[in-house]
């Protein structure tokens, strides 16, 4: 099984670089400024000039206006979404039509959650995202180090690509992986030293422990 990987809050070229030297799938840029990994769209904007030829990138955005959605596609030139906050199927529906982007759409799992709470977004997004339940104590949906029960993750039929997030880190992305049969990983705090500054060394060992899990 080919493991794909996405590192998301990136901001630095140095740390970039390291990921296309690792033949990273997917990398995020987040616009949320609430999040410590908070990217302008000038910068933006430029590492996507630098960078767009050579590597897949998303922007996570949540509950995002209009405007914000104008200056990400139109003015920085990124194509696919990743949503993470309240938009309904509806919404996503909608801006994928006007914008015809592709789209993530991250859903945060906890013991109630049904087939019937995905079943909605797989008819609008060309991925599903699972992740953990935000803390009570921040106002980051997504991004805050918390692994949920993967098991639960075997209780869906899930038919489109989807991917598996929240609190994964070099020791126990292979667990991970075992338990749940992901094809897909993304990681975000678990390859940084501090908040939203990422450490190309655990980059670089994310990859290989995903890469030759069982």
């Amino acid at each position: 099984m080919t493991i794909k990987i996405k590192i998301c809050g990136l901001r630095e070229r140095e740390n970039i670089e390291c990921c296309i030297k690792n033949k990273v799938n997917m990398i995020g840029f987040v616009f949320h400024h609430d999040s410590p990994r908070n990217i302008s769209i000038k910068n933006a904007s430029n590492l996507v000039k630098l960078f767009k030829n050579q590597i897949e990138i998303v922007g996570l955005v949540v509950d995002p206006s209009d405007d914000l959605l104008d200056q990400i596609i139109d003015k920085v030139g990124i194509r696919k979404i990743q949503f993470h906050g309240d938009e309904t199927p509806e919404r996503i529906f909608n801006l994928k039509e006007r914008y015809d982007i592709s789209s993530i759409k991250a859903i945060p799992v906890s013991n109630n959650i049904s087939a019937s709470d995905i079943d909605e977004f797989h008819k609008v997004s060309d991925y599903i995202l699972f992740d953990a339940p935000p803390m009570s104590s921040t106002n980051r949906p997504g991004g805050n180090g918390i692994a949920f029960d993967w098991d639960l993750v075997k209780k869906f039929n899930i038919i489109k690509p989807w991917i598996l997030s929240g609190g994964l880190n070099i020791d126990n992305v292979t667990e991970a992986i075992s338990i749940t049969k992901a094809n897909f990983v993304d990681v975000s705090s678990g390859v940084e030293d501090s908040l939203g500054v990422k450490n190309n060394d655990l980059i670089t060992k994310f990859v290989y422990n995903a890469r030759n899990a069982d």
